[in-house]
């Protein structure tokens, strides 16, 4: 079944990736505290880290913003290994796990709205506009017109990783299964455009 390779290139190196981002908060929890220092030290240089923009694991079950109930937070990765009291923080800022997550969400959904073995790259534009919110979000706070929120980062992320997949696999597909019938045919009818 060579036409579910690209697929599942992209599936396993997402689930590869993402899932141990959230496994890590719950590591502690199970007795793996060693573990969850060595996956926060592994993800450190894919994130910032800043717990003050992070979502933490509690021992009550919840899962909620570092700084809730008006705790101020501040520091790197190397801080913010936590206690039960404080929570245990996911490996990723709020942002990335929730482009990553969309990214894998996505994934699954891929085969529901295109074909599996698809090789046409829908339209940058689309992609652009999905970047849209997270640039938005992202360039006021750097610049220093705003101060984001978790939800808003989480918000802004999703949108921007959701749209990821949609990408990735026909370029993957195309890379792995070499180019289709369809994208010879808007080749050429490019160039009959030109």
């Amino acid at each position: 079944m060579r036409k579910y390779l690209g697929y599942a290139l992209y599936m396993g190196l997402c689930a590869l990736f993402i899932l141990p981002i959230f496994i890590t908060p719950f590591l502690p929890a199970l007795g793996a505290p060693g573990l969850f220092t060595i996956m926060q030290n592994l993800y450190a240089p894919t994130c910032h880290q800043l717990a003050s923009r992070s979502i933490c694991y509690f021992s009550d079950g919840t899962i909620d913003d570092c700084a809730r109930n008006g705790t101020a937070v501040s520091g790197r990765q190397s801080e913010m290994h936590f206690d039960s009291i404080y929570g245990y923080k996911f490996p990723v800022c709020s942002r990335d796990v929730a482009i990553y997550g969309a990214m894998l969400l996505g994934g699954l959904l891929f085969p529901f709205a295109k074909r599996i073995d698809d090789r046409i790259v829908p339209p940058l534009i689309y992609f652009a506009v999905a970047l849209v919110p997270i640039a938005l979000d992202g360039g006021t706070q750097l610049i220093g017109l705003r101060e984001s929120t978790n939800l808003l980062r989480m918000i802004t992320g999703f949108i921007a990783g959701f749209a990821v997949p949609f990408y990735m696999i026909p370029m993957i597909n195309t890379f792995v299964l070499g180019p289709g019938r369809e994208t010879r045919v808007n080749r050429s009818q490019d160039s009959q455009i030109r």
